[in-house]
C-alpha cells in the first residue's frame, strides 16, 4: 500500500511539474514579444506597405487594405535579404477579442514569403485587426506590425 501511494504521489509531482513548466514557458514568451520594438506600418495604402530597418528592406502586398471575411487573400511579403528567417504571422481584433491567427512563413530562395488569410466574420460587420509579423530566428530579430480592416 506504501508503495502504490509513493507511484501515485510521484506521478502526481510530475504532472504538477509538467504543467508549470509548461505555465512558465508560455509566461516567458509573451514576455519576450511585449519586449519587441514593433516597427509598425501606418499607411497600408492600396494593400502595400515598406518598412525601412537598418539595411532591410520589406515590402508587404495584400489585394487591397479592406479584405473580406471568410474569403481566403493572398499575403506576400519580401525581403532584400541574402538568407532571410522564417516568420510568423499574428493577427488580433482590435476592437473584439476574435482569438488569434498565426501563420508560419518561409521564405522561398529569393527572399519571397507567400500565404493565404482567411478571416472569420466579425458580427459586428467591421473588423480592424492588428497583424503582427516577427522572426522566429533570435539570432535574426525582426517586428513588423500593420493594421487591416475585414467586412
Amino acid at each position: 500500500m506504501i508503495g502504490l501511494t509513493q507511484k501515485l504521489l510521484l506521478v502526481l509531482a510530475v504532472i504538477a511539474g509538467a504543467f508549470g513548466l509548461g505555465i512558465g514557458l508560455s509566461y516567458w514568451q509573451q514576455q519576450q514579444l511585449e519586449t519587441l520594438d514593433f516597427s509598425h506600418c501606418e499607411q497600408l495604402e492600396k494593400g502595400s506597405c515598406e518598412w525601412q530597418i537598418a539595411e532591410q528592406t520589406w515590402q508587404l502586398s495584400l489585394p487591397s487594405n479592406q479584405l473580406p471575411a471568410m474569403l481566403s487573400q493572398a499575403l506576400e511579403l519580401s525581403t532584400n535579404l541574402d538568407n532571410p528567417p522564417p516568420l510568423e504571422l499574428r493577427l488580433q481584433g482590435i476592437e473584439m477579442y476574435m482569438g488569434e491567427i498565426k501563420l508560419q512563413l518561409e521564405p522561398s530562395e529569393n527572399g519571397h514569403y507567400q500565404t493565404d488569410i482567411l478571416l472569420p466574420i466579425c458580427n459586428t460587420g467591421k473588423m480592424r485587426w492588428r497583424a503582427e509579423i516577427v522572426s522566429l530566428d533570435p539570432s535574426q530579430a525582426l517586428a513588423l506590425s500593420f493594421e487591416v480592416d475585414s467586412q
